[in-house]
């Protein structure tokens, strides 16, 4: 039987064991580069609004997720640059004649990329952006007291500015929109020969601006009255707090990840074919 075909646990860990060998020098550095420039960057961002945090100190919380989504910027280009050996014809064929299943294959890229690197990756947040907090100093400002900032706190993702919990959907929407976000990295990476990660962004780009002029369209062609420029399309409210465009976005989200990380899969077992 082919090796293809099927699954083998023993081949699928030593197939892991062999990739983080190779490249751990490469996920070490990366990794803590990673949490330098995120300890960088938000010191640079609370340093320099020292005088905006003294009267306003709440706002430390718009800086820590400034940060934080320039942090996902930075985790996006380790996940768009997947399969590594998919960019050159030599290492490509070598790759694909590697004693393996597609699965096998897959699972080791999806495993160090997203199952390992994305938990460990948040933890070197946590640390890098509270040391970034730690390092701050009065200087010249003898109005500004460090000791009034607060930390950076995950749980500030489930709380909100306001410090209540926000309801369960829409944590979930965040919490799977970040998933199919990496998913789509992940996926674009098994489409896209050479510069994977630059044409998926592009692509990305161009599909959200083809989604605007599209609604943009429709809002022309069934409302006569409506600015080619607007978007006007029908929606209905479900609930009090709850309208259908809203479902839309956090069905999108929720579920993305799925055709994603389908579409990987399938598109890397179509190279072997």
């Amino acid at each position: 039987m082919s090796l293809n075909n099927y699954f083998n646990w023993k081949r699928f860990t030593r197939l892991l064991k062999q990739d983080l060998l190779i490249n751990k020098t490469k996920y070490l550095l990366g990794t803590i580069g990673l949490g330098f420039i995120t300890y960088l960057l938000t010191y640079w961002f609370l340093s320099s609004n020292k005088i905006h945090l003294v009267h306003y100190i709440y706002s430390i919380n718009g800086y820590y997720m400034t940060s934080f989504v320039f942090f996902m910027m930075a985790v996006g280009v380790i996940i768009g640059t997947a399969f590594p050996d998919l960019k050159d014809k030599i290492k490509t064929a070598n790759y694909l004649l590697t004693p393996a299943s597609t699965l096998e294959k897959y699972l080791v890229q999806f495993v160090v990329r997203i199952g390992l690197f994305i938990p460990i990756a948040l933890g070197i947040f946590w640390i890098a952006i509270r040391l970034a907090k730690a390092s701050l100093t009065k200087d010249y400002d003898k109005y500004f007291d460090p000791e009034l900032v607060p930390y950076f706190e995950f749980q500030l993702f489930v709380t909100g500015y306001e410090g209540k919990i926000l309801d369960t959907s829409v944590i979930l929407s965040m919490i799977f929109g970040l998933f199919s976000y990496g998913a789509f990295l992940f996926a674009g990476s098994t489409f896209f020969k050479r510069f994977a990660l630059i044409k998926t962004v592009v692509f990305a780009g161009i599909l959200f601006c083809t989604g605007i002029l599209f609604s943009m369209c429709l809002s022309y062609i069934l409302n006569d009255q409506a600015n080619f420029f607007t978007i006007e399309l029908v929606a209905f409210q479900i609930s009090q707090n709850l309208h259908s465009s809203v479902v839309f976005l956090r069905v999108l989200s929720m579920l993305s990840w799925i055709f994603f990380l389908r579409f990987a899969y399938f598109k890397l077992k179509e190279k072997e074919v």
